[in-house]
């Protein structure tokens, strides 16, 4: 009588993976001034907000890992996160002499479809970050982009004449008296 010899297959893997997600979208700047100079403008009103000026783009990395990039000359804002994690599994297997070909390519299906599970689960944290920057990205870069046109306004408006008064209220409303 013969019996069967079991053998022990082990499988490890150690893998480093990097998930990113971003979003590009325009702003909405009126022409009041020529394109170059309404560029300036926002660029300064960025600079405010801690935002590096390099050509004909302004660069902010916020502590949370978004970057974020606006393009003076397109007026568009870009933002973009990533996440990077070393994995690591193991798995063995158990079976008779002669099956390790299978067992060994079942121990790596199964690896693999555990990296899948963190790699997915690492990119819908990136993308659920990302959705909460956002909002409150969205009314900072309106808020400079209104303060921008507001200076743009008083700036033409100086062109047309002497600026007697200069009034806002707390609902982002300007009223520029000009005497021509």
């Amino acid at each position: 009588m013969s019996r069967p010899i079991q053998v022990r297959i082990s499988e490890s893997v150690v893998r480093t993976i990097h998930v990113e997600d971003g979003v590009q979208s325009p702003l909405e700047i009126l022409p009041v001034l020529g394109a170059e100079r309404m560029a300036e403008l926002l660029a300064s009103e960025l600079d405010k907000l801690g935002f590096e000026r390099d050509g004909n783009v302004a660069r902010r990395n916020d502590p949370d890992g978004i970057e974020i990039t606006v393009d003076l000359a397109a007026a568009t804002v870009s933002v973009k996160i990533g996440a990077g994690a070393k994995l690591e599994e193991e798995t063995q297997r158990i079976g008779n002499a002669g099956t390790e070909d299978r067992m060994r390519g079942d121990a790596r299906d199964e690896i693999e479809r555990r990296f899948e599970a963190q790699t997915e689960a690492l990119r819908r944290d990136v993308t659920a970050r990302l959705e909460r920057k956002l909002a409150d990205l969205r009314k900072e870069l309106d808020g400079a982009v209104g303060r921008a046109t507001v200076a743009a306004l008083t700036e033409r408006a100086s062109q047309l004449g002497k600026i007697e008064e200069v009034l806002a209220d707390d609902a982002g409303n300007v009223t520029i008296k000009v005497k021509l």
